[in-house]
């Protein structure tokens, strides 16, 4: 496997509420939770609290795993190793810096409304079956974007 990404992912609710952000990847705009890579000796919680308030303006507090993505990229040799926190909001109104070249947009949405932003299944599922109450935390996809299979960003 050629790169490897550990990344770590915010799941902050407020009320019934959700906090998602549009990312410009080079597949196209991508809706997903905010969060990003882990820098070297940079602990999981610590990226989540730095990436959400460079990303969102929130202040949040980790609260729990939720769980663990292993995501494998056939076509670009790469593999994604995504854990989500639960996360409680401490402060902040959501917003969108200025000329960020990565991140253009966010947004509350409901949870019957994620899987409406959040369609690639990899990144959609395990919150959803998070969110639901179910005991894996653990989910993995050796061959996770294929476009042409419905296994990618719609």
């Amino acid at each position: 496997m050629g790169k490897q990404f550990i990344m770590a992912l915010a799941l902050i609710e407020d009320e019934e509420n959700l906090a998602l952000v549009l990312n410009r990847w080079p597949m196209g705009d991508v809706w997903s939770l905010p969060g990003g890579r882990v820098e070297p000796g940079e602990a999981l919680t610590d990226c989540i609290v730095r990436e959400v308030q460079e990303e969102t303006g929130l202040l949040v507090a980790p609260v729990e795993l939720a769980c663990v993505i292993e995501a494998h990229n056939q076509l670009q040799d790469s593999q994604f190793l995504v854990h989500v926190f639960s996360c409680r909001l401490v402060t902040g109104s959501l917003r969108v810096r200025e000329n960020d070249e990565f991140v253009v947009d966010a947004s509350w949405v409901t949870r019957q409304e994620f899987a409406r932003y959040v369609t690639w299944p990899i990144y959609r599922d395990p919150v959803l079956a998070y969110l639901a109450g179910h005991e894996k935390r653990y989910w993995l996809d050796r061959d996770a974007y294929r476009p042409e299979e419905g296994k990618g960003p719609k």
